[in-house]
């Protein structure tokens, strides 16, 4: 059984986790969390800049459910500790129900406050 290192606190309500061949996958009303065995990595919606279906031309076999998650900041959690590091890219093998939730919340984060 996975052992994997956990966000102390959440931003969000969660609303979906998911364990999809030995990652985990947990997702909020205001971050995306992915979690590997010896490493978290933690993003909050404001900081993402892309969450991009992947294909053939990123060199890569064509794999259903892959999106490429494009970010300008990451929290790392590791054995160590916490680490925060600017832009990175993230693959992650999401189903079509949570890739689905994933842009719900995605775009309602980055929806203007109405009524202004």
């Amino acid at each position: 059984m996975n052992r994997f290192i956990n966000v102390k606190s959440l931003a969000g309500e969660l609303k979906r986790t998911e364990i999809r061949r030995g990652v985990g996958y947990k997702l909020t009303t205001k971050e995306f969390i992915l979690q590997r065995d010896d490493q978290t990595y933690h993003i909050l919606f404001e900081d993402i800049l892309g969450l991009i279906q992947r294909d053939r031309s990123d060199g890569q076999p064509d794999e259903k459910g892959t999106h490429k998650i494009i970010t300008n900041k990451i929290r790392v959690y590791n054995r160590s500790g916490v680490f925060e590091k600017g832009a990175a890219t993230l693959y992650a093998s999401l189903s079509d129900s949570f890739c689905k939730m994933f842009l719900h919340y995605l775009e309602r984060s980055h929806r203007p406050a109405s009524g202004l």
